[in-house]
């Protein structure tokens, strides 16, 4: 399995632009297309530079994000890679599976001290 050939490259104001305008697309449309959106966004954050910080990169969240960030990574490479690879799919599945529970059940609130809101 080789990486998908790179074609484009974006800066970080493109990337970002994009971004916002596949929000205000979803925005427009009233929420009725949240699965385009959130395709879009799928596939934009696989081209996001991973040297580019979130948001929440230093902050109590950053564990989740990161491993958020990676099933999006994992997911696009086994599309681009190995889309019948049914032994990855099943591999893969686990770890989605496993991030959607700790996603569910994760806290209401930021862990005291920490100053998020």
């Amino acid at each position: 399995m080789s990486a998908p050939e790179a074609y484009a490259v974006l800066t970080r104001p493109q990337w970002q632009l994009l971004n916002d305008t596949l929000a205000d697309l979803c925005g427009a449309a009233g929420g009725t297309r949240e699965d385009l959106h959130d395709l879009a966004v799928g596939v934009l954050e696989t081209c996001r530079s991973a040297h580019w910080s979130t948001p929440s990169a230093d902050g109590p969240n950053r564990p989740l994000w990161c491993h958020v960030y990676e099933s999006i990574g994992a997911l696009a490479h086994l599309a681009d890679a190995a889309p019948h690879d049914v032994h990855q799919i099943r591999r893969l599945s686990v770890d989605v599976k496993w991030l959607a529970q700790h996603m569910r059940d994760y806290a209401d609130e930021p862990p005291a001290g920490t100053g998020d809101v």
